[in-house]
């Protein structure tokens, strides 16, 4: 690699990128160069951290060669209308994350198996009243998206003996105990079979507004969703008419169209919802510090980026 310092701009409207990565920018002192927008030099950079950048952020970069996002996540620049072709764009990869979700989904996976939400009206209630209960092999599960983390949390609910199927653009191989599915004959077969269903798909525009009325119709009457994916996967007036109708049960919902969530939102006060703020799981700061590095070791070798998503498929 080069020993020239590399230049690298951070570009976002809704995170304070520098302070958000200050640990990480103080280890990369003096191997990287970390600017901020529009603030000279830009013919010098060839490298941006990025979140939610600004519509024409990267107009202004002509020597732009990969951007890095701050997160599993990269919708917010892959679908950014200045991204121009020929200029990579990199999620964090870290095991810890898909750990970390993959707890928080198997948390509500059993709210709505062991009927907690319930017991918990009932306790408020001083009411000792025990419920009818069912093993885990009689509540089917469904994942939308089968990457790292769907994998993640395909393996660990099959280990506790629910029936996994999940479901995916293009075939995938599963190990046994999974059952895949693929293309759009593949979801309709899926959804049928999904008391449970997980959405963790990233947001592209085949999948944007794919949670609505059609979808919870073909679930099981007394279904109920995880949403942890993207809030744009979402069509709010569906999920509560469905939820209002009785076809579905419940829904634990943690990403939102619009964050933070308004206070007088009908998600906050509606009993069949579970909600939480964007929080199912994060990357860590050192994780995001060493997709940085390594994309810029990359840049400079002229070579792809490790973890560069497809931008054709928006992941």
């Amino acid at each position: 690699m080069s020993s020239e310092i590399l230049h690298c701009v951070l570009l976002s409207k809704t995170v304070d990128l520098r302070k958000h990565l200050a640990s990480e920018i103080a280890k990369l002192d003096g191997r990287i160069n970390f600017i901020d927008h529009l603030t000279g030099n830009e013919h010098d950079v060839t490298l941006a951290v990025a979140w939610y950048p600004p519509a024409d952020a990267f107009d202004h970069y002509p020597n732009l060669k990969a951007v890095c996002s701050i997160a599993a996540g990269a919708d917010s620049i892959v679908m950014n209308p200045s991204l121009r072709d020929g200029i990579d764009v990199v999620r964090v990869v870290e095991p810890a994350q898909a750990e970390m979700m993959s707890g928080f989904v198997i948390w509500h996976v059993l709210w709505h198996h062991r009927q907690f939400a319930t017991y918990l009206a009932n306790q408020r209630e001083h009411l000792w009243k025990r419920l009818p209960a069912r093993t885990a092999q009689e509540v089917p599960v469904g994942i939308l998206g089968y990457g790292a983390i769907g994998a993640r949390v395909a393996a660990d609910i099959a280990k506790l003996g629910y029936p996994v199927k999940v479901w995916s653009r293009s075939e995938k191989p599963t190990p046994p105990g999974i059952t895949g599915f693929h293309g759009a004959g593949g979801l309709a077969a899926m959804l049928g079979q999904s008391e449970v269903l997980i959405n963790l798909l990233p947001l592209t525009s085949e999948t944007r507004g794919l949670l609505n009325a059609d979808t919870f119709g073909k679930m099981p009457r007394g279904g109920y969703l995880i949403q942890v994916g993207r809030g744009e996967h979402l069509v709010e007036a569906d999920l509560l008419a469905a939820l209002d109708s009785g076809h579905l049960s419940g829904a634990s919902l943690d990403v939102f169209v619009g964050e933070p969530l308004k206070p007088e939102h009908a998600f906050w006060s509606h009993p069949k919802i579970m909600l939480t703020p964007h929080d199912a799981c994060d990357v860590s700061r050192p994780a995001v510090g060493q997709t940085i590095w390594a994309t810029a070791q990359s840049v400079q070798a002229g070579e792809r980026p490790k973890d560069a998503v497809d931008r054709g498929r928006g992941y």
